[in-house]
């Protein structure tokens, strides 16, 4: 199979040019029934590809393998023994791996800064979950990846795990040393599943630190749509090698996967995997460029820095593509300057928190989008250091390395068991029932069961103050916490 097909977008080619008269799903019947101002806004090609698979991409007992034909494909782009495209996002990609490799009862190892998918999942699914520490950067305030060390000492206090969860790179752009990890792991006979959502496009550019797969990952997940130009919700999921059951994770996918997936999305899927086999190392080298011509930009700026190599982890690789910005210089909360921004400029960063903000540049951001964003952060700096723009202060905001996760109770006995509300202020001592994760990057600061400390009430009301963005919490407000009912 060449890398230069893509059947799923083939298919849709051809149904487009010989469409079906269809009596069945979907209803708005290539958008003839769908709202006129929907159409109107999205166009009318948009639900002519919204199709499904079979009597539609393919024939009623998709005898043409359309669909598989792509994983196949993908598979060998990756270097992988098997791949299936997902279009729940990334989430529900891990969520199918961990199904894979553990039952309810059974211990799964997770870095500290994993997203919620992977704390949803044992939640839902039983999982005994136990965290291995991350390396926090103090000066930075930030998480890094795991150090072979700590991953060491929790195989050893956990010799029953039936697999390690890994964060790399992370949202910042900074991997861990996957090959040490991986043999750490294989040493013990479990998988290392990789939550690899802004690496997938590192096989194909060796400007790009390396793809987890080829250091020894067992599983990897990666999210097209984050960095390679698929539609949102499109991901991969893919593995390589015998220690992970490969009929066991394609049940997992087809327990999880809607059996009704967006043709557009995986047709994206097709054609980003497409792009990158045969260009994907010119795609990224460019990418990179206006990525360093952005930092050189920003670096000019007086009172903001931005993280580099020398500021990582020894064995860690940094995504030249990620630009972390430190602002915390300016005495300002890093959200405030989004907002202002996005408001002033138009311009919107892919995170923001008390001290920072990061900017992704990926496949399709131009030399313009940098030069618009370099403009409008020295704008911003320019008036505040005149006195003419007031912001939101964050210095007195607590730092993560003051956050602890012990937890006091089994997650699922503290998420469905009695409950209360508690002012966030009177919470200390109490065990948390919600999953407290600001967003992006999504990473937990509080799980079902686990213990709310002083610093934890400290760490929220500060953040909050200055512009954190919690997902869904019970009280849309953030003064209470959702805990359970303390005991007579």
């Amino acid at each position: 199979m060449e890398q230069d097909q893509t059947p799923i977008l083939e298919a849709l080619a051809t149904m487009e040019r010989r469409p079906v008269r269809g009596f069945g799903a979907p209803g708005h019947n290539l958008g003839r029934g769908a709202a006129r101002d929907v159409r109107k806004l999205l166009g009318t090609r948009v639900f002519k590809a919204d199709v499904i698979t079979p009597k539609g991409l393919d024939d009623r007992t998709e005898g043409a393998h359309v669909v598989q034909r792509a994983h196949e494909i993908a598979a060998k782009a990756w270097n992988a023994d098997f791949c299936r495209f997902v279009t729940g996002g990334s989430t529900l990609s891990l969520h199918m791996a961990l199904a894979a490799v553990a039952r309810a009862g059974d211990t799964v190892l997770f870095a500290a800064n994993v997203h919620k998918a992977e704390r949803a999942h044992t939640l839902g699914a039983g999982l005994d979950a136990r965290i291995v520490p991350v390396i926090v950067d103090d000066e930075w305030d930030v998480e890094h990846g795991v150090d072979p060390a700590a991953l060491a000492a929790a195989l050893d206090a956990n010799p029953d795990a039936k697999a390690f969860v890994l964060v790399s790179p992370t949202y910042y752009g900074v991997t861990s040393d996957i090959a040490a990890l991986a043999d750490l792991c294989h040493a013990r006979g479990i998988p290392l599943i990789c939550d690899a959502a802004w690496g997938g496009a590192f096989a194909f550019s060796a400007a790009l630190p390396h793809d987890a797969l080829a250091k020894g990952a067992d599983v990897a997940v990666y999210s097209l749509h984050k960095t390679m130009g698929a539609l949102t919700q499109g991901s991969a999921l893919l593995a390589r090698g015998e220690l992970v059951d490969r009929q066991r994770l394609w049940m997992a996918y087809e327990l999880y996967e809607t059996t009704s997936p967006s043709v557009p999305i995986i047709a994206s899927l097709d054609a980003a995997r497409r792009d990158h086999a045969i260009n994907g190392d010119t795609i990224w080298r460019a990418t990179i460029k206006r990525a360093e011509d952005l930092r050189r930009r920003v670096a000019v700026i007086d009172g903001v820095r931005v993280l580099g190599p020398s500021d990582i982890p020894t064995g860690a690789q940094l995504d030249p593509t990620k630009v972390l910005i430190d602002v915390s210089a300016l005495g300002v909360s890093g959200y405030a300057i989004d907002d202002w921004l996005n408001e002033h400029h138009r311009i919107c960063v892919g995170l923001s928190d008390a001290r920072h903000l990061l900017a992704v540049v990926s496949v399709g951001t131009t030399s313009s989008d940098i030069r618009a964003l370099a403009k409008g952060l020295a704008d911003c700096v320019n008036r505040l250091r005149a006195g003419t723009l007031e912001l939101a202060s964050a210095v007195d905001v607590p730092r993560i390395a003051t956050l602890s996760s012990e937890m006091a109770q089994d997650p699922a006995g503290a998420f469905f068991g009695p409950v209360e509300q508690v002012a966030l202020r009177d919470a200390e001592g109490r065990v948390a029932a919600e999953t407290i994760a600001p967003a992006p990057p999504g990473v937990p600061r509080l799980v079902p069961g686990q213990r709310i400390t002083a610093e934890h009430i400290a760490w929220l009301a500060a953040n909050r103050a200055v512009g954190m963005f919690l997902l869904d919490p019970i009280d849309p407000t953030e003064r209470t916490i959702r805990c359970t009912v303390a005991a007579e």
